[in-house]
């Protein structure tokens, strides 16, 4: 099994929003970025966290085990993958299940976007 790693080293995050914008010309997002950039203390400081999908194997993705649709796969190498669209229902039991908060829910696709390296 091979594995994959995104590493984020948030210490030296100056918030500049680079991955943001290298996120959105991924040939799968669809110029949508996968990665949330979050201010840590908005208005006091200028500290940023970078938060992306963390590909839970625990032993499944909290993700991909509520789908009711089944619709999240996840990969031999352990890639938890968007939600399909031919599958996906927009019920948005993913991105509550999700401990970090990643997934979120395009309300007007009715369709589930994250990260899927």
């Amino acid at each position: 099994m091979r594995e994959r790693t995104l590493f984020i080293d948030p210490g030296r995050c100056i918030g500049c929003q680079a991955c943001v914008a290298a996120c959105r010309e991924c040939d799968s997002h669809r110029g949508r970025s996968m990665i949330h950039l979050d201010y840590v203390d908005a208005g006091h400081s200028t500290a940023a966290m970078p938060t992306v999908c963390m590909h839970c194997e625990d032993p499944v993705a909290p993700c991909a085990q509520v789908c009711p649709a089944d619709a999240i796969p996840v990969d031999a190498d352990g890639v938890v993958h968007s939600a399909s669209r031919e599958r996906c229902i927009g019920c948005g039991n993913c991105v509550h299940a999700c401990p970090f908060g990643v997934p979120k829910l395009d309300l007007v696709e009715m369709l589930q976007y994250k990260c899927d390296l």
